[in-house]
């Protein structure tokens, strides 16, 4: 039984064994994997990749636009609107063209040395026509921007309105005066001279007529230096123009004396402005008063056609008292029906005048920037709730060519279908 114990103690021994083995093993693999857990290089969980930075947003339209100095747009047929690719971005501009066109084709026709016609909504500021031609300089762009050219009569349209706010004169005023309406010299505004004063006009006339010495006479005995110039400014002078593309600020200088201040109030005076500014001042009157900050650019877009920026009307200034515009407005007609610029409307607008009813003023003087004569006409239709207001300026050099009121009862019937 010797044999049977010692096999058993064997087998015993081998299980030990065994089990030793097998607690080493296990023991290794906890180990190895514990320092493989330890040694191993770490890593995060990976989270979503990051977004790519989206492109900077054009808040202004200066933003794209401060790249160029003066709209260059080209017609965009399939879409039917002005364009011009600036940086990338896509700029459409709020002209019609047809409006456009037309002016273009005047200035062409007659082969102007300078042509310049703005016109815009005077209820939104939205510029509808920016045209620009010149015989004398083919590559110029910036004729409407620039303003070295003098405001010659159409000053008369502040000063009535400065007249008319100070309460001491109404459309119907009768104002003496002597001899022609149109020479004005001393004599003509002196208190002294009433014995010689053998005409009369009432101030809607004279506005209608262009009469610088009642207008002389109403800016010195009426209005004054310091009215006439806070008036002006009111209208936009000595400012900048918040446009979307820089505008040569216009000037305007009153002096305190009594002839030179009858002379300023007349349209003589050293008073420059741009024809945007000049159509902005007939869009003021026929607004009521209110002065609209004038835009072309209507929207941008970026290279995928995603919308950056898109304007929208804002007022810029209080020009005149509402009612005070309304009777300037009623006055201006009056150009147009029995004044100055009545022939031509008479001859190629006779329809217009009649079933629309324009407002203008017309104004001519001599400049030097460019040399030449200067031949201006604004105004607005309808007179009562006007859709559009313009600004019309022809330089003429030795021959004749047209008047700024040809150009603008051109287009004014393109406007309205006529």
């Amino acid at each position: 039984m010797d044999w049977w114990s010692d096999l058993e103690r064997h087998a015993r021994q081998r299980r030990r064994r065994k089990r030793r083995w097998a607690a080493a093993a296990f023991a290794g693999i906890v180990l190895a994997g514990l320092g493989g857990m330890w040694l191993a290089p770490r890593f995060e969980t990976p989270g979503p990749s990051p977004r790519p930075e989206p492109p900077p947003v054009v808040s202004t339209c200066r933003d794209v636009l401060c790249r160029i100095s003066w709209p260059s747009p080209r017609w965009d047929e399939g879409e039917g609107v002005y364009e011009q690719w600036v940086a990338g971005h896509r700029v459409v501009y709020t002209l019609e063209r047809e409006l456009q066109e037309e002016a273009l084709a005047v200035f062409q026709r007659y082969r102007v040395p300078y042509g310049a016609f703005v016109a815009v909504d005077p209820a939104t500021g939205r510029i509808l026509a920016l045209a620009e031609y010149s015989r004398q300089e083919p590559g110029l762009n910036d004729f409407c921007r620039r303003a070295t050219y003098p405001a010659a009569s159409l000053i008369k349209v502040i000063t009535a309105c400065a007249a008319l706010e100070t309460g001491k004169v109404s459309p119907t005023t009768r104002v003496r005066f002597e001899g022609s309406p149109y020479r004005l010299y001393p004599r003509k505004i002196s208190p002294s001279n009433r014995w010689r004063e053998n005409n009369v006009h009432t101030l809607a006339e004279a506005l209608a007529l262009s009469n610088n010495v009642v207008f002389g006479k109403v800016g010195a005995d009426v209005v004054g230096s310091r009215r006439l110039q806070k008036a002006l400014e009111a209208f936009g002078f000595n400012r900048e123009i918040p446009f979307d593309f820089p505008l040569q600020p216009s000037r305007a200088t009153v002096p305190e004396d009594r002839y030179p201040l009858a002379r300023t109030a007349a349209g003589f005076g050293e008073v420059y402005l741009s024809p945007v500014h000049a159509a902005l001042i007939a869009a003021a009157v026929g607004n009521g008063g209110v002065m609209m900050r004038p835009y072309v650019v209507d929207r941008i877009e970026d290279a995928g056609g995603e919308v950056v920026y898109r304007a929208s009307p804002a007022p810029w200034r209080r020009a005149a008292p509402q009612a005070v515009a309304r009777e300037v407005a009623r006055m201006m007609r009056r150009t147009v029906t029995r004044g100055t610029s009545a022939k031509v409307f008479y001859r190629y607008a006779r329809r217009l005048r009649r079933e629309v009813g324009v407002a203008g003023k017309t104004g001519s003087l001599t400049g030097d920037d460019p040399p030449g004569k200067y031949e201006w006409f604004i105004g607005f239709a309808p007179v009562d709730r006007p859709q559009i207001a313009v600004a019309s300026l022809v330089v003429n050099q030795e021959l004749w060519h047209i008047k700024g009121t040809y150009v603008a009862q051109a287009v004014m019937k393109e406007f309205f279908g006529m």
